[in-house]
């Protein structure tokens, strides 16, 4: 650039003052206790989410699950009398035992975890 150029853009930069304000923000509405906190439950409680029952788990090489067919077997690493795991969004929160409700399968739970067991889960 010229040099007449350069001084004139610093004279402007240095010439124009800045100025700054506190902003004063008015204290928050809704924070008021526990019916405040249910309406934003109420907001939440027609979200579906995903829930699973876990009765076990393998591994196998990519050569094995080509070969299974009908009638095949897969080993789990848990056994029958074991109780099995309940996963909300797969986070382990409960355990249970398989059922029989009229024709098709269900969970009694048998134990929810504690918020240490959750996160001990999330751990592994």
């Amino acid at each position: 650039m010229e040099d007449g150029m350069e001084e004139n853009m610093t004279d402007s930069v240095e010439s124009s003052e800045i100025t700054a304000q506190n902003v004063d923000f008015g204290p928050l509405e809704g924070g008021g206790g526990e019916g405040a906190e249910r309406q934003n439950l109420d907001l939440l409680l027609d979200v579906p989410i995903p829930i699973s029952v876990e009765v076990g788990r393998t591994e196998m090489s990519l050569d094995q699950v080509l070969d299974l067919g009908p009638g095949s077997i897969l080993p789990l690493d848990k056994k029958s009398e074991e109780p099995v795991d309940l996963r909300v969004n797969g986070k382990l929160i409960a355990r249970g035992e398989v059922v029989m409700v009229d024709d098709c399968y269900g969970l009694r739970i048998t134990q929810i975890l504690d918020q240490a067991g959750r996160i001990e889960s999330l751990r592994k």
